[in-house]
């Protein structure tokens, strides 16, 4: 039993790489040797399936996966708190079948090479989050009927597991299942890459099964013994990644968890992993195994981008059925996503991943002011490198800015129900720049912010504002320069892209950002610009919003034809709207589906607010025969 003598050298490795090993120095205890009544219940009567680490003749570990012949709970016996009795329908394509092969073939079970035969497993019950791990060997297989297997397994570790990123299901039993190989190559070539459809299955997975295993040297084999390890990923789908620059190397980020890093810790030593995915819509499953990595640090963001743990999986070979699961997500039914699941991150190498050239800019702030308890407008001066490429930033775009080296990292910890964001925060924020910078290298920026509830960021810039201020409204507070934030890149298609725009803008509160740097875009461009621009503004705080606006419409040229119609419950001073460039009209109250039917059809339509007001725009205008076409939606920065 590896664990009861401590970590084995791999996961004291990978803990020290990732500076957890004095924290988690004696947590080697955890483990115990046998199962739990309630661990044997788990595995009996919760599970309607189960994903079992099994090796190859070349010791490559794969992820199986096992369950009844009806897709029905009750397919796991266990007779004693060390043996678990599983019978199983083993589908054509499942390397369960290589090792029953390898086990038939055996004169006598007794000459079976330990390290062949191992295994491990993991019980997920979807509907709960709850997990238990197990690993041990394979005692026996015999074959029941034509596709169904009696295996045996002998347990010496088992654990609880982390539950925090597992996304919620409903799963029900589906027997009529007709599994079939779509593509299978148990040892792909050098320069060989993964099918288009492979790759997409793995891009849409948001769980992956990890099969490990650790071989132990002749030296320490009595203090850490071999054995085999499976565990599960989850996250949103897509964050899990395959390099578009050969096909073949799947990407794996690391999120914090208990710190064991016993999958990790097993790469660590072997250099190998297995990697199974499920379609719980349409039960394919599919299989990988290949030569692993895990990369800490810089070599980590060298290939995701700003993310500093992952493990890489080079495909050596892999298998695709359909339809071989029994077992599916109930009709009617929807994920419920983990609210610990970090957004996804993409490639250096991937297409679509580069959010601008911007490396060797630094944004320093350089004033603020406050317009309200929530809400300040803050201009950063723009800090560039010499030899350095430019800033652009075209009217309507975001800019994103990393955090980390001002505000810290996070102190570690394992769950905050309370703030499950906060657990794998990287203090990189998106925000649309309120300022425009049409056709010139931006030199400083401005973002016209609102203060996030509980936000780490939003809350040490509005605290440092406050500081300075002491809650002076309006007053511009300049800074030392002291606050200092990297430059991630530019991002963003919701933009002014006609000279002469014929447009319906629509804002929900601080949704009007993209709209004060097009305002401006065009008030820059002097005489030759012209347009016919209707914004709708819904907001609590009309008389900040117009104010925010009035330096654009003070000197917008008169070829631009501006009108706006603002929803609010709150009273506007009348000698405002007055000395506006501008018809305005103040509507009592919130925007009624009615208001649309009078939309011109004509306009190019732009909505940003938050997602509850954007649905409901885009049912009105849909409603009143607007062509989806025309519509452009913005993310609520």
């Amino acid at each position: 039993m590896a664990a009861l003598h401590g970590w084995h050298p791999g996961e004291v490795a990978i803990q020290r790489k990732l500076g957890y090993a004095d924290a988690v120095r004696d947590h080697w205890s955890i483990v115990g040797s046998f199962m739990p009544q309630q661990h044997r219940t788990f595995h009996t009567s919760n599970l309607p399936f189960i994903p079992i680490t099994t090796l190859d003749d070349d010791g490559r570990p794969w992820g199986s996966i096992v369950s009844g012949s009806t897709g029905a709970i009750g397919f796991v016996k266990s007779t004693d708190a060390r043996t678990l009795s599983v019978h199983a329908r083993i589908w054509d394509g499942d390397p369960l079948l290589d090792t029953f092969k390898a086990w038939a073939s055996l004169k006598d079970p007794q000459d079976a090479v330990a390290e062949r035969f191992l295994t491990a497993g993991l019980g997920i019950e979807f509907s709960t989050r709850r997990r238990n791990k197990f690993a041990g060997l394979i005692r026996g297989m015999q074959r029941a009927t034509t596709s169904d297997y009696q295996i045996d397994l002998s347990v010496t570790e088992t654990t609880g597991n982390c539950p925090k990123y597992i996304n919620i299901r409903k799963l029900v039993a589906f027997p009529q299942t007709q599994p079939v190989i779509a593509y299978r190559n148990q040892n792909l070539s050098l320069h060989e890459r993964l099918p288009d459809e492979v790759r997409d299955f793995i891009l849409e997975a948001d769980t992956v099964f990890v099969a490990s295993v650790y071989k132990s040297k002749k030296s320490t084999a009595a203090e850490y013994p071999s054995h085999a390890g499976m565990n599960a990923r989850s996250g949103l789908p897509g964050f899990i990644r395959v390099s578009p620059s050969d096909g073949r190397t799947v990407v794996i980020p690391d999120y914090s968890g208990n710190r064991f890093l016993t999958s990790l810790g097993n790469i660590e030593s072997s250099g190998l992993a297995g990697l199974t995915m499920v379609s719980f819509t349409t039960g394919d499953v599919l299989y990988l195994t290949g030569i692993a990595e895990n990369h800490v640090g810089p070599a980590a963001s060298k290939i995701m981008t700003r993310h500093s743990s992952l493990t890489t999986v080079k495909v050596t070979g892999y298998t695709l059925v359909r339809d071989a699961l029994p077992v599916r997500q109930q009709s009617g039914t929807s994920v419920e996503r983990s609210p610990y699941s970090p957004k996804v991150k993409y490639l250096v190498d991937e297409t679509g991943s580069e959010t601008g050239n911007v490396e060797g800019h630094k944004a320093h702030l350089q004033e603020a002011v406050q317009l309200s308890s929530d809400l300040a407008v803050f201009k950063f001066k723009v800090n560039t490198n010499p030899g350095t490429p430019g800033l652009k930033i075209r009217p309507g775009q975001a800019i994103v800015l990393d955090f980390m080296d001002w505000i810290g990292p996070p102190l570690y910890r394992h769950m905050a129900d309370s703030a499950p964001e906060s657990i794998n925060d990287d203090r990189v924020r998106t925000w649309t720049v309120s300022s425009a910078h049409e056709g010139q290298n931006a030199t400083w920026f401005e973002l016209t912010m609102r203060k996030m509830p509980g936000g780490t960021v939003t809350g040490a810039l509005f605290n440092i504002l406050e500081d300075y201020s002491l809650n002076q409204m309006g007053h511009v507070v300049n800074f030392n320069g002291s606050v200092c934030a990297g430059i991630v890149g530019i991002t963003g298609d919701f933009l002014l892209h006609s000279d002469k725009p014929n447009v319906l803008w629509i804002a929900g509160g601080i949704g009007i950002t993209p709209f004060l740097a097009m305002l401006q875009a065009l008030e820059q461009r002097g005489s030759r610009a012209e347009g016919d621009i209707l914004l709708v503004l819904a907001t609590r705080e009309p008389e900040i919003m117009l104010r925010l606006i009035q330096p654009s419409l003070e000197k917008m040229p008169p070829a631009v034809n501006i009108k706006l119609e603002i929803f609010t419950n709150e009273g506007v001073d009348m000698r405002l709207i007055n000395s506006l460039n501008a018809k305005i009209t103040i509507h009592q109250g919130r925007i009624g589906p009615e208001y649309w039917r009078g939309t011109r059809k004509d306009k190019e339509v732009f909505i940003c607010g938050p997602n509850g007001f954007g649905d409901s725009v885009l049912n009105g205008l849909q409603a009143t025969g607007v062509q989806p076409s025309r519509i452009h939606r913005e993310g609520f920065y």
